[in-house]
């Protein structure tokens, strides 16, 4: 409001901005201020180690032992017993292990309690590593606090994030201290300190961040500088630290829980992101190339560079602009005058290079009109591969003419940009001042992530290695544009870091296995030495699966009389057996027409549809449907995999189509090409390997009972359709028509 006092009170309040947060746990300093603690040493592993006594470790598990006694309703497994064994013996005997154990086996259990015995015998460290959080929270709140007390261990164990992920106090302050600079900075600003006011972790986990906005501030006040030391920040030193406080835990931990992507980046930066370790668990195995491709490729778009650049700012703004503004007051008038001149040159080559980029992103999407010959872009919006021949065209050439532009400007960028992080750190040493080593911090990671933006361009446009592959890319629904490289073969990788360097690796998913048992997984990944083992799940599925195939349904490559069936068959089902109805389908579009036409029909009847990507996150989703009374959930990619609704809440599972990949996504279509007989050695396994994942999302206890409908028909018309059929457990198994599906599942559920 515009009142006379206005002006007092917005002085005040902008004075008691600049002041350090008080004491009384409003600061993340003080409150994770946990310096005087006294850390349990590291481990020291013995130099010999002593092998675990198999049969002792199987007896923990038999009834009478801990195990029984502890949990109440306790199940022996055999299965869950002869994978254990075989993870004792892979400890013990320094060899690698692939274990596919079906649901229920209770595999977290059969590798925890063999990895937690061999650590504390050894005195070493037991890395596991999952792809999903779901999973490493219920290791670290649940199965391991379970397993601590039921043996009587004396067990370390912690989890450890990539750095990114933990809050940097010394940033914090340091934006506290100029103030934000935009709205953006100022929202975050305010998440953060409210957040802080209930929490100690740092976990950016525990805040929500939304739009590359927000997240590229994040960044900015992290704790990603690796280049940061005990003896240049008091906050570490004094152990406020989040990132440094996480690290020193892990070093003590005999088990740490950490996520592939975290793993990967250990192998990528040569094992300088995690402790020393030699013995690895990964759960969820079946994700290893994906999670690996992702963590080596690189993503950029328009939006990107911008903020890169405009995070620099210049004389009054970003980085640039905060060191000029601590410099004033610190330097003589004439050392002044020649940094604001660097800053200067600097603004002015930050605006030439935004034009440069402008010019070589429209000369980019000149190429992608071409590529599709003036056509608007499609609902599926448009990839394409840059390939040898994409690189005599013409129009590609004014692409890599606008991109030297734009590379020979970041290079005097750099350059310029080095200068002045030199003279900065000469002039931090004399002044000693932490808010100005902060800003010079920033300043060296912004030059560090515009160089390697630079390098991963360049090699994309101009200089590309015949072991990746690159493609651009335009988004449905918002046409942003980018611009993408991902390895073609992850296997020599994990070949060189994994399988040749570490004493044990053990693998292990309910899927890993197709057609041809673990071919196909030991050539993706390189494991050619490793140990196998396949168990089967403890559940009775003749007893408690329906296996209905549609006969009478109109291919797939019949577009509308297939969604026409689909939309039919789902309606009549959903009303036959009151909702409780998991539909997945291969695709996002697929999926909003059939939630459109079945919504209202359904609604009639009272059930409700619930459709993934409607902005509620996948985990609220997933309890809202089963908290339903009657309802029906569509769900795409994500949902194949880690939806766990025991019970009634879901009682039929319907797999709309094969899943089969898109043949012209980018990568796909690079690795197809690298067989002689892609369809079989390639894309069949790996949609053998979804499909079964998606089998899996129904039968989660022993008590549960349901019906896994498949509304494509090629899984009885087509030779590789008995290879689907295979890799599934013994089902009671229902060939039939769309009508007589509602009545077949209804009667098998007893209703």
């Amino acid at each position: 409001f515009d009142w006379g006092a206005r002006w007092v009170f917005t002085q005040i309040l902008r004075a008691h901005m600049r002041q350090p947060v008080g004491s009384q746990q409003t600061s993340i300093q003080a409150k994770t201020g946990r310096g005087r603690e006294a850390f349990v040493p590291p481990l020291i592993p013995v130099d010999q180690p002593l092998p675990l006594d198999e049969v002792e470790v199987a007896s923990l598990l038999e009834y009478g032992g801990p195990f029984s006694s502890y949990f109440e309703q306790y199940e022996y497994r055999p299965q869950q017993v002869e994978m254990l064994r075989a993870i004792t013996r892979a400890l013990s005997g320094s060899h690698h292990l692939l274990v596919e154990a079906g649901t229920g086996t209770g595999k977290s259990f059969a590798y925890l309690v063999p990895a937690a015995l061999w650590a504390l015998q050894n005195n070493t460290r037991v890395v596991i590593s999952t792809n999903t959080i779901n999973l490493q929270d219920q290791l670290i709140k649940k199965d391991i606090p379970d397993l601590r007390t039921a043996l009587g261990l004396d067990l370390r164990t912690a989890i450890l994030k990539g750095r990114t992920n933990y809050l940097c106090p010394r940033r914090l302050e340091a934006m506290r201290q100029r103030g934000p600079d935009n709205v953006d900075e100022m929202r975050v600003l305010a998440k953060i300190l409210v957040w802080t006011q209930g929490s100690d972790s740092g976990d950016r986990g525990e805040i929500n961040l939304n739009g590359p906005a927000e997240r590229d501030i994040w960044m900015r006040l992290s704790a990603e500088d690796e280049g940061c030391k005990a003896d240049t920040c008091p906050v570490r030193a004094e152990g406020g630290c989040p990132f440094y406080r996480a690290r020193q835990v892990a070093q003590n931990a005999h088990l740490l829980i950490v996520n592939h992507a975290l793993l990967l980046s250990d192998i990528a930066s040569g094992s300088r992101v995690l402790p020393e370790y030699s013995y690895l668990i990964i759960d969820e195995g079946h994700h290893m190339e994906a999670a690996t491709t992702d963590a080596l490729s690189f993503r950029a778009t328009q939006g990107d560079m911008f903020r890169l650049l405009r995070g620099l700012g210049g004389p009054t703004s970003g980085v640039l602009g905060y060191l000029l503004t601590l410099l004033e007051d610190l330097l003589k008038p004439a050392q002044f005058a020649a940094y604001h001149q660097a800053v200067h040159r600097s603004a002015d080559l930050l605006f030439r290079l935004e034009h440069c980029f402008r010019e070589f992103f429209h000369a980019v999407d000149e190429f992608m009109a071409e590529q599709r010959e003036g056509r608007p872009v499609s609902s599926y919006g448009q990839q394409e591969r840059i390939l040898s021949s994409t690189r005599t065209l013409p129009v590609w050439t004014h692409v890599e003419l606008t991109w030297e532009d734009a590379h020979d400007t970041i290079h005097l960028l750099l350059n310029l940009l080095n200068d002045l992080y030199k003279s900065g750190g000469e002039i931090a040493q004399d002044i000693q001042d932490d808010e100005f080593e902060e800003a010079l911090n920033s300043l060296g990671d912004s030059y560090r992530r515009l160089m390697e933006t630079d390098h991963s361009l360049h090699i994309l446009v101009t200089d590309p290695n015949k072991d990746y592959v690159y493609w651009t890319e335009i988004q449905p629904g918002n046409n942003h544009m980018t611009l993408n490289m991902a390895p073609l073969h992850v296997g020599s990788l994990m070949q060189q870091y994994l399988w040749h360097e570490k004493s044990a690796v053990i693998l292990t998913s309910a899927t890993l296995a197709t057609q041809d048992g673990f071919d196909y997984l030991r050539s993706r990944l390189g494991a050619d030495q490793a140990e196998e083992l396949q168990l089967g799940s403890p559940f009775d599925y003749e007893t408690a699966a329906q296996l209905y195939l549609v006969n009478d349904i109109p291919e797939p490559s019949d577009l509308n009389g297939h969604q026409r069936a689909v939309e039919q068959v789902l309606i009549c089902l959903s009303k036959a057996t009151g909702g409780r109805l998991l539909a997945l389908f291969t695709s996002y579009a697929q999926l909003r027409r059939t939630s459109n036409a079945i919504s209202p029909a359904l609604s009639e009847a009272g059930i409700i549809v619930y459709e993934q990507g409607e902005g509620a996150s996948p985990n609220t989703l997933l309890e809202t449907f089963r908290e339903a009374d009657k309802a029906v959930l569509l769900g795409t990619r994500s949902f194949w995999e880690g939806v766990d609704i025991p019970g009634e809440a879901l009682s039929v599972l319907v797999l709309v189509k094969l899943p089969f990949d898109v043949p012209t996504e980018p990568i796909i279509a690079a690795r197809a090409e690298t067989y002689d007989d892609p369809f079989n050695e390639y894309s069949l396994p790996e949609a053998i390997l979804r499909f079964r994942q998606g089998f899996g999302r129904l039968i989660r206890t022993q008590s549960d009972r349901g019906v896994v409908a498949i509304l494509d028909r090629r899984i009885l018309t087509k030779r590789y359709g008995r290879a689907f059929l295979e890799s599934l457990p013994p089902c009671t198994v229902q060939v039939g028509s769309m009508r007589d599906l509602p009545m077949s599942a209804a009667h098998w559920l007893n209703m």
